[in-house]
C-alpha cells in the first residue's frame, strides 16, 4: 500500500474516531491491563449507555475483538468500570499482519448473545432459568414494572427476584431483574375476568390477591393504576396501619400496591372509627410549642416543627430542598418515616419543612451557597454548577478551564474517577 493511500486511510479513521465525541481520548486514564500493545484508540466509560454493544456498534467491532482487547470484560460484558478507558481499536485501524481484510475475506455472522447470559449487575438469588432481564431506573417499584409488562404478577416477580422483599424494598436502581422464566405462561392478570373462591367463612373472596391477605375480610377493593393507600385510608375510614395488618404485603411504605389485586378493606365485625364533626378549621394539632400541625402527618414527624408543606402527587424531596433550601438529611431528620433514599413521601400529607431556632447557616465568605450540595464541600466556594443527568466531569472541566484535582479538591464526595457526582446537586466550580 502506497505511503498516500496509508496517509487517506489515517485521515479518514482518525475523523470517524473524532466524530464519535468528546468521550474518546488516548491513553490518559485508567487503563486495565492485559490490553495490546498496538491499541491506538480507547474510549473512557463515563455513561450507563456504554455498555459493549455500544461499544461495539461505535467502532465496528466483533464481541470476540472487543473481548480480546479488553481480557478484563468478561464475555457477558461484565467487568467494565466506570472510569476506565477501554481498547476499541488496534494499529490504527489498518488489519494486522495475521487478520485479513474485512472487504477481502467473507466471515460468518457472529452469533448474538443469548437471552439466557446474566446480565450484570443482578442481587442475590436469581433464579437460574430467567431468559428476559428489566434494568431498574431510579424510582422503579414493583407495581411500575409489572403494569409495564403485564406478563406477569408480583408473586411471580418474587419467586424470580427474592432480593426484592415481600414489601418490594429491594429494587435497586441500574441493577437487572428478572422478567420472564423458560416455560412461563403469562397470567392473564389484566384481560381475565375475577374468579372467587368461597372459603369457610362464606365470604367470596375474588382474585387475584397479594400474599398474606387476613382470611377473614368480608370487604374487597379492586386497584386501579390511580389507587393509592392514602386514597383507599380516606374512602374507607381506614387507618393506614389497620390496612397494613390485613395486606401486609403492600409494604409499610405502600410501594408494592399492585394495581389489578384486589385488597381487604374490612374484616368480619370490624367497624370503621367514628369520624368526627370537628369544623374545618379545626384540621391541626396545636402543640405545646404554639405551633398548629395540619393533618394529616406522617409517624416521626418532630414536635418541633414550625413550617410544613403539603405533599402532592408530583412532590419529590429533591423539589422540596430546592425551593426550601434545606438539606435532605435535615428533612429526613424532620420526617424519618420518609426514608434516606424518599420512598416514604406520601401523597396528601404533611411534611416538615422547618423546625423552631433552625436558621439556615450564614457562610463566611458573604457568598449564598445554593441547596443542595454534596458532602465536604469547601466552605470558600464563590461559583456553583447545578449538575444535570447528562453532565459529567469532563464537560465541567472544560467549560470552567479547571483541572480535575482542583474540582475535586472543591468537591471531594465526587471522587477522583468521578463516580460521585450526583444529579440535581450543585458543585464548586470556582473559589
Amino acid at each position: 500500500m502506497h505511503f498516500s493511500s496509508l496517509l487517506a486511510y489515517g485521515l479518514l479513521a482518525t475523523g470517524a474516531a473524532a466524530s464519535r465525541g468528546w468521550r474518546i481520548r488516548r491513553d490518559d486514564d485508567i487503563i486495565d491491563p492485559g490490553q495490546p500493545s498496538d491499541c491506538t484508540w480507547w474510549e473512557t466509560i463515563i455513561e450507563d449507555y456504554q455498555d459493549c454493544a455500544y461499544l461495539e456498534k461505535s467502532w465496528h467491532l466483533k464481541h470476540s475483538q472487543f473481548v480480546e482487547y479488553n481480557p478484563t470484560v468478561k464475555d457477558d460484558c461484565s467487568g467494565m468500570q466506570s472510569g476506565h478507558s477501554y481498547c476499541v481499536e488496534v494499529n490504527n485501524g489498518i488489519p494486522r499482519k495475521d487478520e485479513a481484510s474485512p472487504s477481502t475475506t467473507t466471515q460468518a455472522a457472529e452469533p448474538e448473545p443469548t437471552k439466557e447470559s446474566k446480565y450484570s449487575p443482578t442481587q442475590d438469588g436469581l433464579i437460574d432459568t430467567c431468559t428476559s432481564f428489566y434494568q431498574a431506573k431510579k424510582g422503579d417499584t414493583c407495581p411500575k414494572i409489572i403494569a409495564a409488562y403485564k406478563t406477569f404478577g408480583f408473586d411471580d416477580f418474587f419467586k424470580w427476584n427474592p432480593a426484592i422483599n415481600k414489601d418490594c424494598s429491594g429494587i435497586w436502581a441500574n441493577y437487572y431483574y428478572c422478567i420472564g422464566v423458560e416455560g412461563h405462561t403469562p397470567s392473564p392478570i389484566i384481560t381475565a375476568k375475577p374468579t372467587t373462591t368461597k372459603p369457610a367463612n362464606g365470604i367470596l373472596t375474588p382474585s387475584p390477591i397479594q400474599d398474606g391477605m387476613v382470611k377473614n375480610c368480608e370487604k374487597f377493593h379492586p386497584v386501579m393504576s390511580t389507587t393509592t393507600c392514602v386514597s383507599i385510608e380516606k374512602y374507607y375510614n381506614l387507618p393506614f396501619e389497620t390496612f397494613l395488618s390485613w395486606n401486609p404485603a403492600v409494604g409499610k411504605d405502600c410501594t408494592a400496591l399492585l394495581t389489578n389485586y384486589y385488597v381487604c378493606v374490612a374484616t368480619i365485625g370490624w367497624k370503621p372509627p367514628t369520624k368526627t364533626t370537628a369544623k374545618p378549621t379545626a384540621t391541626a394539632t396545636k402543640a405545646s410549642n404554639g405551633i398548629s400541625t395540619p393533618l394529616p402527618i406522617q409517624t416521626g414527624m418532630v414536635s418541633n416543627c414550625n413550617k410544613f408543606h403539603p405533599v402532592m402527587s408530583t412532590t419529590t424531596c429533591n423539589s422540596i430542598q430546592n425551593y426550601y433550601q434545606i438539606s435532605l438529611a435535615n428533612f429526613v431528620k424532620w420526617n424519618p418515616a420518609v426514608g434516606s433514599k424518599c420512598t416514604g413521601l406520601w401523597a396528601n400529607y404533611n411534611v416538615c419543612v422547618g423546625v423552631i431556632g433552625g436558621t439556615p447557616t450564614k457562610p463566611s465568605n458573604g457568598v449564598t451557597t445554593p441547596s443542595p450540595i454534596q458532602p465536604g464541600m469547601v466552605s470558600n466556594c464563590k461559583k456553583f454548577h447545578p449538575v444535570a443527568s447528562t453532565t459529567t466531569c469532563d464537560s465541567i472541566k472544560k467549560y470552567y478551564k479547571i483541572t480535575m484535582e482542583q474540582f475535586v479538591k472543591w468537591n471531594p464526595a465526587v471522587g477522583s474517577k468521578c463516580t460521585g457526582l450526583w444529579a440535581k446537586y450543585h458543585v464548586c466550580v470556582g473559589v
